[in-house]
């Protein structure tokens, strides 16, 4: 399974470094209230020491990473803890002056466990698509056609619109969990320097 690099125990350890920083530095904050000078100091060094071994696996995991190109029909799931909503690219064609991506969603019924009601829908979080060409230019376009809802195994297809030159080669797309905060999680691919997942249009 391809996925955007977000797993349940990178999303926890981002979740245990917000609710620890708060803790840590809201400790730090009732020492020095109560003139205790010395265990804010200490509060204060373990809250650097824990940023600094975040900030480490963070690059680790960002530098070791690399990018992906999928093909027509090849599939990249889009994770939200869990990695239920799976994308693919299944047709792109020339419409004059612009070009139209077919990309089908489906709700991944084998990411489920036994315990999870069929019935029960799914509203994907934001997302992010563009198409970014051989030369790095980019084209954005609206992600509002990917908010619809989905039960377990129920799958349904749409329809971008890019307006690119007919010149333009090496053409990329981009679509990908657009929530700012997976920016800061450790082997997501939206994190810094981290390699992207991209579909591959032959174009």
């Amino acid at each position: 399974m391809v996925t955007d690099g977000l797993t349940p125990l990178t999303f926890l350890l981002f979740v245990g470094l917000a609710l620890g920083s708060v803790v840590v530095l809201g400790g730090a904050l009732v020492a020095l209230a109560l003139k205790q000078p010395l265990w804010a100091r200490r509060l204060g060094w373990l809250e650097g020491a824990g940023l600094a071994c975040y900030a480490l696996l963070y690059l680790l995991a960002a530098l070791t990473s690399h990018d992906r190109a999928l093909g027509l029909g090849e599939e990249k799931h889009i994770c939200e803890v869990d990695c239920h909503l799976a994308y693919a690219v299944t047709n792109v064609r020339r419409a004059g002056d612009s070009l139209v991506v077919t990309v089908s969603v489906r709700f991944d019924s084998l990411t489920i466990s036994e315990h999870r009601p069929r019935s029960a829908s799914l509203t994907p979080n934001g997302r992010v698509v563009l198409l970014e060409d051989g030369q790095g230019r980019r084209y954005p376009a609206s992600a509002d056609n990917l908010k619809r809802a989905l039960i377990p195994g129920e799958a349904y297809t749409t329809q971008f619109v890019f307006d690119v030159p007919p010149t333009a080669t090496g053409l990329r797309l981009l679509l990908a969990n657009g929530d700012w905060e997976t920016r800061l999680m450790i082997g997501h691919e939206n994190s810094w320097l981290h390699g992207k997942t991209t579909f591959r249009l032959g174009t």
